[in-house]
């Protein structure tokens, strides 16, 4: 599967539109207060920075780009399901290219050439 989409390229707040949280709770100068999208309460304790398009979490300290956003709300590691969750959320607010490819076929090794053993050498027999 190819993904059309860099992660990193994304801003935070257009992510945390893609979930559902319009706008944030409070604003102050470059920061933006959220309702925490992984927390089970939804506390206002996420604040994006939106020059650096990082983000924290006052309460537990956690803390990172897209990719911890994406791992906090689902517990995945795998960087691949990471990018097919992200692209998937922000599939509702964007165009994105997802396309499928065959697996390549297999490449066929050349056959190994036969070989025949060498005939013994003549042996001396000591009586």
């Amino acid at each position: 599967m190819i993904i059309d989409l860099d992660p990193k390229k994304v801003p935070l707040t257009e992510f945390m539109k893609a979930l559902g949280y319009d706008s944030p709770v409070a604003a102050d100068g470059v920061l933006r207060t959220y309702n925490a999208p992984y927390d089970d309460r939804h506390e206002s304790t996420m604040v994006i920075n939106i020059e650096t398009n990082l983000w924290r979490d006052t309460k537990s300290g956690a803390s990172g780009g897209i990719y911890d956003l994406a791992y906090e709300m689902t517990g995945s590691c795998n960087r691949s399901e990471l990018l097919l969750y992200i692209a998937t959320q922000l599939s509702a607010t964007r165009k994105i290219n997802v396309r499928h490819e065959p697996d390549p076929p297999m490449r066929q090794l050349p056959p190994l050439p036969k070989t025949t053993p060498d005939k013994p050498k003549r042996r001396f027999k000591f009586f």
